[in-house]
């Protein structure tokens, strides 16, 4: 509701702006081992999700300026269209900071986006094994995100969510950030809130806690990452469960020159608390050959190995069927990404 009447407000404004259509398409050959099988197929998004994004901002005066974003996913070896991804209507200016309403990403996720080297692509450990249970984006949601002051800048949101146990939980978020030239930390915590699926009287919560950061030392970027969870997580209408535990992410980027980078990531879990669940080290490692700036060529390979035997397994990716209890995903992929 909040999302809509902002919307409705802003819609006579934001009549006559120009509007700029943007994404990426993202396809390449992949074989992946996961679910007993091995996978030979073509697949979307490798690097970036698939998607359209709509934009409109119209200066108001005075330096206020008001901004629509609606992106749409779609699947590129079929054309098949996909979920909203960010949609949201903003009002905001240098001095005073920018308040919007929709779906879009919570404020620790913004930054945890950029510490990770993979920027959340299709193998990316970060949002397959380190943000396994945690929120990330979600609809329904009012966000403020200040000025930049003293290179500290702070983002708050808070979701509204459906208490129906359905996927769209209670978030809210509440991160900032520190940035200069060569340094960049962040510190974020998440609160989340849902329906047990097993007994919907009862309302459950998480949180989790994130402490990261990026130095940078000319063409390289060397990333850390620290997440701490505990609580009630689910997966509506499936599965829902207690855990406890820590993530730790190491990650590098190296630019040889302008068109021709690497990056590496690992991350480290451990959940021993929940006996359902096994430790695991997921990596992934990626080579881009850029054809120009709006086009690269790359090659990704990536696993996860877990401790042990367990009725949960992390991905490699969320594309693929779900590992065996006693099984090891990997894979590797050779694509193509353009942006435009």
């Amino acid at each position: 509701m909040p999302a809509a009447v902002a919307a409705w407000a802003l819609a006579p404004t934001l009549a006559l702006a120009q509007v700029t259509l943007s994404g990426f398409v993202d396809l390449n050959l992949e074989i992946a081992k996961s679910g007993g099988g091995t996978q030979r197929s073509l697949v979307s998004g490798g690097l970036n999700t698939s998607r359209l994004q709509f934009k409109s901002v119209e200066d108001l005066g005075g330096g206020l300026k008001a901004t629509a974003v609606h992106e749409l996913t779609f699947r590129a070896d079929s054309g098949q269209a996909g979920s909203p991804r960010h949609t949201y209507v903003a009002l905001g200016s240098k001095e005073w900071g920018e308040v919007s309403a929709g779906r879009r990403d919570l404020p620790s996720a913004e930054m945890y986006g950029y510490i990770d080297p993979t920027f959340s692509g299709d193998y990316s450990p970060i949002s397959n094994t380190l943000l396994y249970f945690a929120p990330w984006r979600e609809s329904n949601g009012i966000f403020y995100t200040s000025p930049r002051v003293a290179n500290l800048q702070a983002r708050i949101g808070t979701t509204f969510g459906r208490e129906d146990g359905s996927k769209d939980a209670k978030a809210t978020s509440i991160a900032i950030d520190y940035w200069n030239k060569d340094l960049y930390l962040m510190a974020a915590v998440d609160r989340q809130y849902r329906r047990d699926l097993d007994s919907p009287e009862r309302m459950r919560h998480s949180s989790d806690h994130y402490l990261g950061g990026v130095y940078s030392m000319g063409p390289l970027d060397l990333t850390f990452l620290y997440h701490r969870y505990n609580g009630y997580y689910a997966y509506s209408p499936y599965v829902g469960f207690a855990s406890k535990g820590n993530d730790v992410q190491l990650g590098l980027r190296y630019e040889f020159n302008a068109l021709q980078r690497v990056f590496a990531s690992v991350v480290r879990k451990n959940d021993r608390p929940n006996a359902a669940l096994s430790d695991a080290t997921s990596w992934v490692a990626g080579y881009l050959h850029g054809l120009s700036k709006r086009t690269d060529l790359y090659t990704i390979v990536g696993a996860v190995h877990h401790a042990r035997d367990s009725e949960l397994r992390f991905p490699v990716s969320f594309n693929h069927a779900t590992p065996l209890s006693n099984e090891n995903p990997r894979g590797v992929q050779i694509g193509m990404r353009h942006k435009f």
